[in-house]
């Protein structure tokens, strides 16, 4: 796990010139793109065929497995239906594998230290910390087919995540800030993070405290996150006047789970991937 002093090497490249001449499209906002791509195995252990409503807003394609054929994909169409309702069938004892492909996009907000003095006062008005952008949203197997018939069963999912976050001023603005993964698949495993994560979320919020030279501020109990025992406690300002950010409620099954954060200094943006696992016999 990298240190806090990664905080000074990334800071650095700010203090690059910047173009005399310059349009700003979304000044003081970033893009994040997110795509999940994944596939996930399920078996049919009836002796009769079950035919699967799937949601026809997802792109979507089905693999068939059969003793030594070869796989075969296609897509979901209008003309595969029953009752009005868009999917596919599973035969007895047939297992199948389901590609997803999930996209989506949003903005975030940079913040802005505002000065107000114009009689001499408030010539320095603070200093710039990385905040952390993004709360992740949460998958697991029972959230991504929430079945209530109990011969369909999940035997695995595996996949990988990208997530791009991009400015529209074409790197005319260097950018100092903070995010953890978009999507926390919560009784799965995480792995293979690309580029690697510069800390861990306790190691962000020390690294905010020792970059500031501030100390920890006192924290009402009534007010904070109420946490399970074992997961860190969150609170919404990590410096005193700054508020940073603070991921939402991230509850993994298996055990308790310390979230990946990169501090990112860039022009353009960054690009980072990782992997996703899980399996109904264990990891």
């Amino acid at each position: 796990m990298k240190r806090p002093a990664a905080f000074l090497l990334l800071f650095i490249s700010l203090f690059a010139a910047l173009p005399g001449h310059y349009q700003v499209r979304a000044a003081g906002t970033l893009q994040g793109d997110v795509l999940i791509d994944l596939n996930v195995t399920l078996v049919n252990t009836a002796p009769f065929p079950k035919f699967l409503v799937l949601n026809p807003a997802y792109n979507i394609t089905v693999y068939r497995r059969g003793n030594n054929e070869t796989d075969l994909g296609f897509y979901i169409d209008k003309g595969m239906n029953l009752n009005y309702n868009p999917g596919i069938w599973i035969m007895p004892y047939e297992t199948v594998v389901i590609n997803v492909r999930v996209s989506k996009t949003e903005s975030y907000s940079l913040p802005s230290i505002t000065c107000g003095g114009t009689d001499g006062t408030s010539i320095g008005c603070g200093v710039v910390v990385p905040p952390l952008l993004n709360s992740p949203s949460q998958l697991s197997a029972l959230s991504m087919f929430p079945l209530v018939d109990g011969h369909i069963r999940i035997l695995e999912y595996q996949g990988v995540v990208k997530f791009n976050v991009y400015s529209g001023d074409e790197g005319t603005f260097k950018k100092f800030f903070a995010v953890t993964v978009p999507v926390v698949f919560v009784d799965g495993r995480m792995y293979d993070f690309t580029p690697n994560y510069t800390m861990d979320y306790s190691e962000y919020v020390d690294a905010l405290f020792e970059y500031t030279g501030t100390g920890r501020r006192s924290v009402n109990v009534e007010n904070s996150v109420q946490m399970p025992q074992g997961m860190f406690q969150l609170t919404p300002t990590l410096l005193t006047g700054v508020s940073v950010g603070m991921p939402g409620q991230v509850l993994p099954s298996n055990e308790s789970y310390e979230l990946p954060v990169w501090v990112v200094t860039t022009g353009t943006g960054v690009e980072i991937t990782y992997r996703v696992e899980w399996s109904a016999g264990g990891l």
